[in-house]
């Protein structure tokens, strides 16, 4: 079992906080009002996964540049990063329902990226660090 105070990462991005986060939100239960965060908590869920979503994308995205065209792994992150360019920039929710949707989504496209950027470094190895 792997242990939880330790950091974990994919391609240079620490993960342990995000996979703690898409655990969280798809725990959730939209069908019981009071399982379900306040439109507050809903949405300090939905900024954090955004962000860490954004690295991982970024990340991914760097790693697909070393993976030939035609391999499998580079048309599945292709998909993930077309998937990830149209979720993150949708807006916030007004509503609690909506909102705890809104991180729910998230969470399921954090996870595919998550997978991606694991498949990209058990192939390649952690991505090299860019130039600024």
């Amino acid at each position: 079992m792997p242990d939880r105070n330790r950091a974990q990462t994919h391609l240079g991005v620490e993960t342990a906080r995000l996979g703690e986060l898409v655990e969280q939100a798809l725990a959730w239960d939209l069908g019981d009002r009071d399982a379900m965060p306040d439109l507050e908590g809903a949405v300090a869920v939905i900024r954090e996964l955004h962000n860490q979503a954004r690295l991982l994308s970024k990340a991914v995205e760097t790693a697909l540049e070393r993976v030939p065209p035609d391999s499998a792994l580079y048309i599945l992150g292709q998909a993930a990063l077309g998937e990830a360019q149209r979720r993150l920039p949708e807006p916030v929710p007004c509503g609690r329902r909506r909102a705890v949707e809104r991180a729910q989504n998230l969470a399921r496209l954090s996870q595919t990226l998550l997978q991606r950027a694991a498949e990209l470094e058990a192939v390649h190895g952690p991505s090299p660090p860019r130039c600024r």
